[in-house]
């Protein structure tokens, strides 16, 4: 096997990780092949493609030339299904997903009928709490 060399750039923290590693290259190599298995340069789903101009964002392996940033999160592939937000609006979700944001982006806000009102939250009931703890104090 003939080596190719390759530069990868590494924030401190990504280097101090890197240099523990027995095999740094050897984990890159094996990465990058179950990579390979997760993502398809064709369209996987054609039906999808002619109907709606975009693949199936669940379907896996996922179509790299719809989805060249990665996956998009479950819920935005729901709101997506339901027709809520646009298959521009999808990819822009997966792509903000993608570039070097690790949470998850904040939720959309959707005024709607057919959607449940949100939950108030529950208050701390600081009473039972304490009347516990003086039954406690018996035992």
């Amino acid at each position: 096997m003939s080596r190719i060399i390759k530069t990868v750039s590494l924030d401190k923290e990504s280097d101090e990780i890197a240099s523990k590693m027995g095999n740094f290259s050897k984990w890159v190599r094996n990465e990058l092949k179950k990579h390979a298995y997760t993502i398809s340069f064709t369209h996987t789903t054609p039906e999808m493609l002619e109907k709606q101009g975009i693949c199936n964002p669940s379907h896996s392996p996922r179509c790299a030339i719809c989805y060249p940033y990665g996956k998009p999160y479950a819920s935005d592939i729901k709101h997506f299904n339901q027709g809520l937000i646009t298959k521009e609006r999808l990819q822009d979700l997966a792509k903000i997903r993608y570039e070097g944001i690790i949470e998850k982006p904040k939720p959309i806000i959707i005024e709607d009928e057919r959607l449940d009102p949100p939950m108030r939250p529950v208050k701390e009931r600081k009473y039972i709490r304490r009347a516990l703890k003086y039954i406690w104090s018996f035992i």
